[in-house]
C-alpha cells in the first residue's frame, strides 16, 4: 500500500482554484510546474478541466410555469396545515393541563374519583402522544401517502 504524497495532496487542494482562476501568479506557476513533472497529477488536472468544460454546457430542463405554481401551492398547503396542527396540539395540551388542574383543585367529587379521572386523562394523553409519534414516524416511509394521486 502506497502512502499518500503530501505534495500531491496539497496540490489537489489547489486544482479548483487553479481552474477557476482564483490563484495568485505564484501559486498558478507552482501548480503548472508540478503538473509538468507529475503525470498522474497532470491527468487529474486534465480530467477536472474536461469535467468543467462539459458542465459549462449543461442547462437545467425548462420547467413550465404551471409546474412551479403547483409546487408552490403544495408547499404552502403543507406549511399551513403543519402550522395548524401544531397550534391545535398546543391548544389541546393546554386545555388538558387546565382540565387536570381544575379536576384536582375544585371540590366536585371525592378524592378517589378525582384520582381515577386524572389517571384516565393522563392515559389518554399518553395514547395521543404515542399515536401522534407513530404517525409522524410512519409518514416518512408510508408509500401510500406519496404514491397515490388524489
Amino acid at each position: 500500500m502506497t502512502q499518500p504524497n503530501p505534495d500531491n495532496e496539497s496540490m489537489r487542494e489547489l486544482i479548483s482554484g487553479y481552474l477557476d482562476g482564483e490563484l495568485d501568479p505564484a501559486e498558478r506557476a507552482r501548480v503548472e510546474t508540478y503538473a509538468a513533472s507529475h503525470s498522474e497529477f497532470r491527468r487529474e488536472l486534465d480530467e477536472m478541466r474536461a469535467l468543467m468544460a462539459n458542465a459549462a454546457h449543461l442547462q437545467p430542463p425548462h420547467v413550465p410555469d404551471e409546474e412551479w405554481d403547483r409546487f408552490l401551492d403544495n408547499v404552502y398547503n403543507r406549511l399551513e396545515r403543519r402550522t395548524g396542527w401544531i397550534l391545535t396540539m398546543i391548544g389541546a395540551a393546554g386545555l388538558a393541563a387546565l382540565a387536570m388542574y381544575f379536576i384536582a383543585v375544585l371540590p366536585w367529587a371525592p378524592p378517589p374519583v378525582k384520582w381515577f379521572t386524572e389517571i384516565a386523562l393522563a392515559g389518554l394523553a399518553v395514547l395521543f402522544v404515542s399515536v401522534l409519534r407513530q404517525r409522524l414516524a410512519m409518514r416518512k416511509t408510508d408509500r401510500y401517502s406519496r404514491d397515490i394521486k388524489r
